[in-house]
């Protein structure tokens, strides 16, 4: 993945818009910024559906298995997983169509279900997180303790700068 000639032309597009270096170096931060994080998820994506699955998919199995044996309801399970309900809604009857969830009545309200692990999520989970484990130990096996606690930092001003970008509701 070449971050220099996209970055170079960007660069170039800006100053001759006549942007002060400070915005061409925010630019080019963003861009190179995101530009790995699309490549590292397309990465992720590729090998997830070699494995049959999605993000998505791991993601519901994940929350599950942290809150198990409880189970949670769909509207809880989108709320955590930051998806909307008929996302949420479809990645459920998928997920138990192969038999990885089920979906049971609710204990007090039996108007609404809610929704558990079954052994092949687990199992599925058991050959996915290895894999999530090793691409996160390459990806940062140059970094020291100091460089994570930088990092950390960093992305937090980051998030909190597109946090506060967004329309107020």
């Amino acid at each position: 993945m070449n971050f220099n000639f996209h970055n170079d032309s960007i660069r170039g597009v800006l100053r001759s818009f006549g942007q002060e270096e400070a915005e061409v170096d925010n630019m080019e931060t963003f861009v190179t910024f995101a530009r790995l994080a699309n490549g590292i998820f397309r990465e992720i994506d590729t090998d997830l559906t070699k494995l049959g699955v999605s993000q998505g998919r791991i993601i519901v199995l994940s929350l599950l298995h942290c809150h198990a044996p409880h189970r949670m309801t769909p509207s809880e399970l989108s709320e955590k997983a930051d998806v909307t309900r008929g996302t949420m809604t479809g990645l459920i009857d998928g997920l138990e169509r192969d038999g990885m969830i089920e979906r049971v009545a609710h204990e007090s309200d039996g108007r609404m279900v809610t929704v558990g692990l079954k052994e092949a999520g687990r199992e599925l989970l058991v050959t996915v997180v290895p894999y999530y484990m090793k691409l996160i130990r390459v990806c940062m096996a140059e970094f020291t303790t100091e460089d994570h606690e930088m990092m950390k930092g960093l992305l937090g001003k980051m998030k909190r700068g597109f946090e506060r970008s967004l329309p107020k509701c």
